[in-house]
């Protein structure tokens, strides 16, 4: 890989941006982590818990993956419909609503009687973590800007990819001492400890002199002027075909393996974990390495080694033998490598993916952080189920789900412009 040329949408503004008396005083970064993080902790943390959860209120693995695809749904509905509002009213009034949301959403499937109850809280519990997620990366759009914005992208998302090499371990342990119930227990304070380091760290980042109109003609206006943009509408076409592969991990990956291979919860939180770990320390490197290559070329490498480790996987598991068949599956060994492959190539598509649509969308911070977040999160909703439908008798259906979204996203990147 060679040294691209300097960007110019970077070069411009490599310091950091302060324009205004809301800029005055910084947001706490670890906050933003957290509102970020949302939906790795409230997804992850209770991964190993589903064959239990489906056992305990009667369902099978459809069931069990819809309490996951009711979430992703809220949270990218909430991220499409609250991002243009923040544009209008500013990032902390949705910054203070949506924790408190949450926590309340979090009670609920604390103590859901039915898979049915639990869809509806999950999905209330996704559109209040989406006012945190969606403004937390609108708040680094409004503070800075080039380079610097890109690699505060990826520290956040580093930082926050902690989260999901910690959550399964801590939901393993929380699970095996109060049941499933007791990781939304543990919610409930997330989401309280959310409401107090926004209301104490957390000042209004986008003056009034910035704000846009808020009815709904104009957030439409706003909305459409940016997926006519060709070079916004490809970046986020990119992620959300990238999203497409990567969720069909994130949401297979638990039944698959412990069907397939009938590990233990804490043995998939170990694997779950220590793709994490690839991913996060993908991701802190980006921090570092969009000082020298274009974000572009980042997000390139990143497709190319999950493309190549989700089509390694889909042939290994091919050529392993008959669907179904004793030793018809290839060694959990090699599955693990190959699945960390996967996540390192995210750890550098989701932060400079990130980067390049929230500069392509500059002039409509919050609506750019809702379409590019909101439409990702749509697809990787509709795909989660896929897996369960199909079938978890094997290793294929979710590496095919896998490599057909990430080989999409590559070759879609070739046309995405820098």
């Amino acid at each position: 890989m060679t040294t691209g040329p300097p960007h110019a949408a970077t070069t411009a503004h490599r310091a950091p941006f302060r324009g205004g008396a809301a800029h005055r005083l910084a947001p706490a970064f670890w906050v933003l982590v957290l509102l970020s993080g949302v939906s790795a902790l409230a997804t992850d943390m209770y991964l190993p818990a589903l064959p239990a959860l489906g056992a305990d209120l009667a369902t099978g693995a459809v069931g069990t993956q819809l309490t996951l695809t009711a979430f992703l749904v809220g949270l990218a509905g909430g991220q499409l419909a609250l991002g243009p509002v923040s544009d209008a009213v500013g990032r902390r009034p949705l910054l203070l609503a949506g924790p408190l949301v949450f926590l309340l959403a979090s009670v609920v499937c604390t103590v859901a009687p039915t898979v049915e109850v639990l869809v509806v809280a999950r999905f209330v519990q996704g559109v209040a973590g989406a006012a945190g997620a969606v403004c937390a990366r609108a708040v680094v759009g409004d503070v800075h800007r080039g380079d610097e914005a890109a690699s505060r992208y990826a520290l956040l998302m580093a930082i926050g990819l902690l989260g999901p090499v910690v959550a399964p371990a801590v939901g393993a342990v929380v699970v095996a001492a109060g049941g499933w119930r007791a990781t939304f227990a543990l919610l409930v304070v997330v989401g309280l400890v959310q409401l107090l380091g926004v209301w104490r760290a957390v000042p209004e980042s986008l003056p009034v002199e910035e704000r846009q109109h808020g009815s709904a003609r104009a957030t439409l206006a706003r909305m459409a002027d940016l997926l006519v943009d060709r070079r916004f509408r490809a970046h986020v076409v990119v992620a959300c075909l990238a999203t497409v592969g990567f969720f069909s991990y994130i949401g297979g990956s638990s039944l698959v393996l412990q069907d397939v291979y009938g590990i233990a919860p804490s043995t998939y939180a170990l694997v779950f974990a220590t793709n994490g770990v690839a991913m996060a320390s993908a991701s802190f490197a980006v921090t570092r390495l969009v000082r020298r290559w274009r974000p572009v070329v980042l997000r390139r490498a990143g497709l190319v080694l999950a493309t190549t480790s989700s089509v390694l996987l889909l042939a290994t598991s091919l050529l392993a033998g008959p669907l179904g068949a004793d030793g018809g599956v290839p060694p959990f060994a090699l599955v693990w490598v190959l699945l960390a492959g996967l996540t390192g190539g995210m750890g550098l598509v989701l932060p400079m993916g990130l980067a390049l649509a929230q500069e392509a969308g500059r002039r409509s911070r919050g609506t750019a952080s809702a379409l590019g977040g909101g439409l990702a999160f749509s697809c990787g909703a509709v795909v989660i189920p896929l897996t369960g439908a199909l079938s978890t008798a094997s290793v294929v259906p979710m590496a095919a789900l896998m490599a057909v979204g990430l080989g999409a996203a590559l070759v879609a990147s070739r046309w995405a412009p820098a």
